[in-house]
């Protein structure tokens, strides 16, 4: 099969799951955004940041130097050693961290500022812990080709998230209310409504112990052993990948986790603006979504071609990757109204940093692309470096920039980050290991895209024009794309 339509193949189907399962959460934010108030929405803005960054520090590259080095050449045996080194490695490391978090969670609740409710420290812990230890089961599945049981797992445990928050927030306080629903007394018995955003806390806990046990029947390989030679090729492999990775969540979590400690504004007020700039960056990732659909696919995938076609195909799949992500840019910011009603209307005052967060994740995919050329030719310190730079970059701005401009100084150390990991991934990459970008095509399309918006916001972005100027200019992209596209196939083709 044409590696381009395998890669996209295995990207369709992963991003059944992606956005699948990303839809299914984002249901949950005009939930959230209408039963709590912007200051608790902060809280779990807050929190979950602080989640993305402990599951990178805990995961350490182990992910990545498994498809290295158990990848799809790798004999089946030596795969299951592979397998059992690196899970083994991160069940032990998330142990020490489990028992540090229980046995310290009031220390760890007063030093964040969460005295009051200790309680979202346990929680916390044990989802951190159950999520690590299912990073390798999952790669494992990718690596095996069980896109189906990837599926199954990943949307049975969204889907058993949103059942829970649906049930604590809107049948509990109902049957508390009524007192007629089924289980009206015992709901009543048990239920505390000043619980607030513990609950959704308390569904996470749930649904992630629930995958947990259902890639139990992945983890078999785990009896083949610890072994060291296996470990002495991936720990020098995935250390730098884990500077990589730490300064990688620091792009996407410091502006949110420091947001509080930064601001000027009280700490009531400064929760409630990041609640605000917390639920504007939900409606910007919706851009993620592909992005997260084709890194699934697309890790596994380049590690099994071989050094020329993986060149070939990478060329390709950047032009590819700039035409998807500008259209659904350029759609997201034609309509950003209408995507905004997904968030409580007392959360829509922060819509002017949607576009510069889309323009960030439309780097952030560039960024991904760009660092195949290190990790295929065990060069991983140099992401290391471009991720630091990043995290430079995101520290400074969010420093200079959060006192004087809130969370819009957030939205554009986000974006000059990601804009100089671009950058630099791209002058090193051509330096150590050139691949020829179809650079005048990669320009047209985005340029056409940005071009088009800015008819859009001139012509009609203010009146009753905007949704037919939208429509027309999201067209327009369309077919250029696909009649430049056919012409070219046809050039190749004869």
């Amino acid at each position: 099969m044409n590696p381009l339509k395998k890669l996209a193949g295995q990207t369709a189907v992963y991003g059944v799951s992606s956005i699948a399962g990303r839809l299914l959460n984002y249901l949950l934010v005009p939930l959230h955004t209408r039963v709590f108030g912007a200051g608790e929405f902060g809280a779990i803005t807050e929190l979950y940041g602080m989640v993305a960054f402990l599951i990178v520090l805990l995961t350490y590259g182990m992910e990545t130097a498994f498809f290295r080095f158990g990848g799809a050449a790798a004999p089946g045996a030596v795969r299951s050693k592979v397998f059992s080194t690196a899970f083994i490695s991160v069940f032990v490391t998330t142990s020490v961290f489990l028992l540090l978090t229980l046995t310290n969670v009031s220390g760890i609740a007063d030093a964040l500022h969460y005295e009051d409710n200790p309680d979202y420290i346990l929680y916390f812990g044990i989802i951190v812990g159950l999520d690590v230890l299912t990073t390798i089961p999952f790669a494992r599945l990718r690596l095996l080709n069980k896109p189906v049981a990837f599926v199954a797992v990943n949307l049975g445990s969204i889907g058993l998230y949103i059942l829970l928050n649906l049930f604590f927030l809107m049948y509990c306080p109902e049957a508390i209310e009524n007192g007629t629903l089924p289980g009206s007394s015992f709901i009543a018995a048990y239920y505390n409504p000043d619980f607030g955003i513990g609950y959704v806390f308390v569904a996470n806990l749930i649904s992630s112990g629930f995958k947990f046990a259902l890639l139990t029947p992945w983890m078999r390989d785990v009896f083949f052993g610890f072994h060291k030679n296996v470990a002495r090729k991936l720990y020098p492999y995935a250390l730098p990948l884990l500077f990589l990775g730490l300064a990688g969540i620091v792009n996407e979590t410091f502006d949110r986790v420091f947001f509080i400690r930064l601001s000027p504004l009280s700490e009531t007020d400064a929760r409630a603006q990041l609640g605000i700039y917390g639920a504007c960056y939900k409606v910007a990732m919706l851009l993620s979504i592909g992005i997260q659909a084709y890194r699934f696919a697309a890790e596994p995938f380049i590690f099994s071609l071989a050094k020329k076609e993986s060149e070939n195909t990478r060329a390709e799949v950047m032009k590819y990757y700039v035409i998807a992500a500008s259209f659904i840019t350029l759609t997201l910011l034609c309509f950003l109204d209408v995507a905004m009603l997904m968030v409580g209307e007392k959360l829509r005052e922060g819509q002017g940093v949607v576009p510069i967060l889309l323009a960030a994740y439309f780097c952030f995919g560039a960024v991904f692309n760009l660092s195949f050329w290190y990790k295929l030719n065990d060069k991983t310190k140099y992401g290391a470096l471009i991720a630091f730079a990043g995290a430079g970059v995101t520290i400074a701005g969010n420093v200079l920039l959060i006192p004087h401009f809130s969370y819009y100084g957030c939205a554009w150390a986000t974006l000059a980050a990601y804009f100089t990991m671009m950058l630099l991934s791209y002058y090193l990459g051509q330096k150590h290991n050139p691949i020829a970008y179809e650079m005048r095509d990669i320009a047209l399309y985005a340029g056409t895209a940005a071009l088009l918006y800015g008819a859009h916001r001139l012509i009609g972005f203010e009146s009753a024009l905007k949704y037919l100027t939208g429509a027309a200019a999201v067209i327009a992209y369309a077919t250029l794309v696909i009649s430049k596209e056919k012409k070219l196939k046809r050039l190749k083709t004869n």
